[in-house]
C-alpha cells in the first residue's frame, strides 16, 4: 500500500516541541541526534542567532569505557527535556503549513531531515514511520514505501553509516531529563549496553 508524500499536519509542530524517552524512561528524554560534524555547526548556528543550545553526547564506543562518542545530541530548552531551542514560538509568524517556524530549516541537523522515518526497515523498500508523528496518525499507518519518503530514508541512511559501533561496545547518555523524577531515572552520565 502506497501512502501519500509525507507533509506536515496543517499547525503541527510537535515534533519540535516534544522529545521521547528512550530507550526507556530510566534514560530520561532524549534531544536530536546530532553527528559529531553537525555538532560544531549547530554551536555556530546558535551563537550567530543568539540562541542557547544544551549539546550533550548520545552514544559512544568503547571497550571498558567511552572511547569515542559517535553522536551528539541537541537537547530541549525547557526543564523537561521539550522545545527545540531553534523553533519560533515568540515572534507569532508561522510556517506554510501553519506550525512555528524552524529557524534552521535550511541547516537543519540530518535527524530532522529524517524524520518520521524512525527505521529503514530491513529491506530496502520499505521504512517504518514514527507513531507519534499527527501525518502518520492521521494516515493510520507506521509502515511506508521509501519512495514516497525518499529524502527522508536517505538521510536516515547517512545517519547510520555514520553512526556505526562494529566490534566495540555501545554507551548510551542517560540524559536524567524530563518529569520522571525520583529513583525512575539513572543519573546523568554514560551506561553499558548489555
Amino acid at each position: 500500500m502506497m501512502i501519500k508524500k509525507f507533509s506536515c499536519v496543517q499547525g503541527c509542530s510537535d515534533c519540535c516541541i516534544y522529545r521521547e524517552y528512550y530507550p526507556s524512561i530510566e534514560y530520561g528524554k532524549i534531544g536530536v541526534l546530532l553527528l559529531p560534524e553537525e555538532k560544531t555547526a549547530i554551536k555556530k548556528l546558535a551563537k550567530k542567532m543568539s540562541v542557547q543550545v544544551k549539546i550533550i553526547p548520545r552514544l559512544a564506543v568503547g571497550k571498558e569505557f567511552p572511547e569515542k562518542v559517535i553522536a551528539y545530541q541537541m537537547m530541549g530548552k525547557n526543564d523537561d527535556g521539550d522545545l527545540c531551542p531553534f523553533l519560533d514560538v515568540e515572534s507569532g509568524e508561522r510556517s506554510p503549513h501553519g506550525g512555528f517556524n524552524c529557524r534552521i530549516y535550511p541547516e537543519r541537523p540530518l535527524a530532522c531531515r529524517a524524520y518520521p522515518v524512525i527505521d529503514a526497515g530491513s529491506t530496502a523498500t520499505v521504512a517504518t514511520l514514527d507513531g507519534h508523528c499527527q501525518f502518520c496518525k492521521k494516515f493510520s499507518t507506521t509502515r511506508a514505501e521509501n519512495s514516497c519518503l525518499q529524502q527522508e530514508v536517505e538521510a536516515l541512511v547517512r545517519i547510520k553509516a555514520n553512526v556505526t559501533a562494529g566490534k566495540s561496545k555501545v554507551w548510551r547518555y542517560a540524559t536524567a531529563t524530563g518529569r520522571a523524577g525520583g529513583d525512575a531515572m539513572l543519573p546523568e552520565g554514560w551506561v553499558a549496553e548489555s
